[in-house]
């Protein structure tokens, strides 16, 4: 018996492929009196892989509110307890929180047990910059109220990470091409399962091949910021004095790309896109 209160451990689980989870993460569900899962038959088949016969408690969004205090009893008695989502880490849009904070105000001990994540996942294989990154988890599933919270953060400078359903995707990217205009945006999808997919792409592009397409699975979308400046905001005089003197120092269009979008903070395929352009009226007049 624990002479003081238990531990809730907030446990990372594998997005699809069963051995991302970490060793350490094992030995914790080894060790706990009780699994809360946002989906028992989910963390069943974990925990089967795993060899593992743990007492499972449902915890989801439609009972967490009623759940929490008699779990708070029982962590207050001396039991350890681990939270699960269906995939990656807990808490981040996936039930959670509300416990985490109960426990906070009763002493109880929060431990992280950190590992597979959608979103820092599809930040790392996206090819976009994301020293800094806003993430606004799932879009509202109306499109009025999707486009106003988008609105609320067309002119963000930093990359942005959403996730989205399958069967709204369509209309998302619509609805992202209308409000941000044509940048780049990474699709994640399926992250670490048999048919993953990750491309990077453009709103405009991603939007018309969503229009007829059946898309199924864990979407994670990475979309460009706004950068410090608009397309619009320099002109292709600028650009083209721009473009010249990086093509002076002989290097390629793709690089100098690169280097005015680190400079002016615009998407590097708008940037290229425009200086090749320029390139191209130049060398035709």
């Amino acid at each position: 018996m624990n002479s003081g209160p238990g531990v809730l451990y907030v446990l990372a689980t594998p997005l699809g492929n069963l051995d991302d989870l970490s060793m350490r993460a094992g030995k914790i569900l080894a060790a706990v009196d009780l699994v809360l899962c946002e989906d028992t038959r989910r963390s069943l088949k974990l925990l089967n892989h795993l060899g593992l016969r743990k007492r499972l408690s449902s915890f989801n969004e439609h009972n967490q509110a009623e759940k929490i205090p008699g779990l708070l009893a029982r962590l207050g008695s001396g039991e350890n307890l681990a939270l699960l989502s269906d995939a990656g880490t807990p808490a981040l849009s996936d039930p959670g929180h509300m416990l985490v904070k109960a426990c906070h105000e009763k002493g109880i001990k929060v431990v992280p047990i950190p590992g597979p994540s959608a979103l820092t996942a599809a930040l790392s294989v996206s090819g976009i910059k994301a020293e800094r990154f806003l993430f606004l988890g799932f879009l509202p599933a109306k499109s009025s109220e999707r486009k106003k919270i988008l609105e609320t953060y067309k002119s963000f400078p930093e990359s942005l990470v959403v996730f989205e359903a399958p069967h709204r995707l369509a209309q998302a990217a619509e609805d992202l091409l209308a409000i941000f205009g044509d940048r780049e945006v990474c699709i994640c999808r399926e992250l670490t399962k048999v048919f993953e997919q990750v491309s990077l792409t453009t709103l405009g592009k991603l939007s018309d091949e969503m229009k007829n397409a059946d898309v199924r699975g864990e979407i994670t979308l990475v979309i460009a910021g706004a950068g410090n400046r608009e397309a619009s905001a320099i002109s292709d005089s600028e650009l083209e004095e721009l473009v010249r003197a990086g093509l002076g120092r002989g290097i390629s269009l793709k690089a100098v790309a690169r280097e005015l979008s680190q400079e002016t903070g615009l998407s590097r395929n708008l940037v290229y896109r425009k200086a090749l352009e320029i390139k191209n009226r130049r060398g035709n007049s």
